[in-house]
């Protein structure tokens, strides 16, 4: 690849900026989902007395508290969807680059024979690089396995709108293929040979229970690409699909830098506790 787009992304000023953009993007997400929070709770608050000590006090309390493990998990659960995204961006990334750049005549054989194998293989690599960013770069304490799950099915449900953004934008048909490969992904966590409607009704609730983060990183990567290509930073000459990734990169980067600052806050407000005591 042209050593230009290394120098273009690596660029401090450019990337600075982009990263400022990415920062209040992510601000303006973590808002909504607070406001949303601080509805819920105000609700819930409306006639308690912080002097009644009564059990429909007390139940109150709880249910803020409730509230509050709620909103955690909401923002623990975008975070998943944005690092399940970009992990499947990078390997599709990749994918792209070497089927675009690959001169080497020797590989190039092996890479046209075995290119469809190698996209699954790749499709599974994803899977590793999700789990390394969110149990050791952000860690996510909250979910359950079965709530990731369902996160990374939103993912994919994500993907598929990325491609078909591709493909009808920018009249790129060479992702057609992978349209199909991941509407198959998504058909077959639906219909399986041990198929029963109760298994289908619990996938279909978690999905929509899902669907306002969905649309909420839709916007989020939709300002990011929207920005980045406007101003030029990313570029439509090293591939779409690249510059997605690379908005996306940047998305979490945005994650971890809020992540630091609010570890530091809590462990700030400990500190202070435990001088008083």
């Amino acid at each position: 690849m042209n050593n230009k787009y290394v120098a273009h992304y690596l660029d401090w000023q450019n990337a600075t900026w982009f990263l400022i953009v990415a920062f209040f993007g992510l601000l303006i997400v973590l808002g909504l989902i607070f406001l949303d929070a601080g509805r819920i709770a105000d609700k819930n608050d409306t006639d308690c007395d912080p002097s009644d000590h009564s059990e429909k006090t007390r139940h109150s309390r709880k249910k803020s508290r409730i509230i509050r493990l709620e909103t955690c998990q909401v923002v623990e659960r975008f975070y998943e969807l944005v690092f399940s995204s970009t992990s499947i961006l990078f390997f599709l990334a990749a994918y792209y680059l070497i089927d675009r750049f690959m001169n080497i005549r020797e590989y190039r054989i092996i890479w046209d024979r075995y290119s469809d194998v190698l996209l699954m293989a790749f499709i599974f690599m994803s899977v590793f690089l999700n789990t390394l960013l969110d149990h050791c770069f952000v860690p996510l304490r909250t979910l359950n396995p079965g709530q990731k799950a369902s996160i990374r099915l939103v993912s994919t449900f994500y993907m598929i709108l990325i491609f078909l953004y591709i493909r009808f934008i920018y009249n790129d048909t060479n992702y057609n293929e992978l349209i199909i490969y991941f509407a198959g992904l998504v058909i077959g966590r639906f219909i399986y040979f041990d198929f029963t409607w109760k298994d289908f009704s619990q996938t279909m609730r978690n999905l929509w229970e899902n669907l306002p983060l969905l649309l909420l990183i839709i916007l989020y990567s939709g300002l990011m690409c929207w920005v980045g290509f406007t101003t030029k930073f990313l570029l439509k000459s090293n591939g779409v699909i690249v510059s997605i990734l690379i908005a996306h990169l940047f998305m979490d980067i945005s994650i971890f830098i809020v992540h630091c600052i609010l570890r530091h806050k809590r462990e700030d407000i400990v500190r202070r506790k435990k001088h008083r005591n």
